[in-house]
């Protein structure tokens, strides 16, 4: 995936996207999310690599899950 805003690129194993991505039925040209450096979505673009021998043998950056955070957002309302 890469933001073609600040020009930002991060590589993801299709498999890992598949098990994060809630939906079945997330078409493949979309990007899940928005760049994480600019917080934007509408100049992220996806496109399918399968890496060389070489390319892996270089010492390819991969981004893989961890773990999955659950977090509350507030809101303040007048009462």
């Amino acid at each position: 995936m890469r933001c073609d805003l600040c020009g930002r690129t991060v590589n993801y194993w299709a498999e890992d996207l598949a098990k994060v991505i809630d939906d079945p039925f997330h078409e493949a040209h979309v990007p899940p999310w928005g760049c994480g450096q600019c917080a934007t979505i509408d100049y992220m673009s996806i496109r399918w690599h399968l890496p060389s021998a070489q390319e892996l043998a270089a010492g390819l950056t991969v981004r893989r899950p961890v773990r999955q955070v659950v977090k509350w957002i507030w809101r303040d309302e007048r009462v």
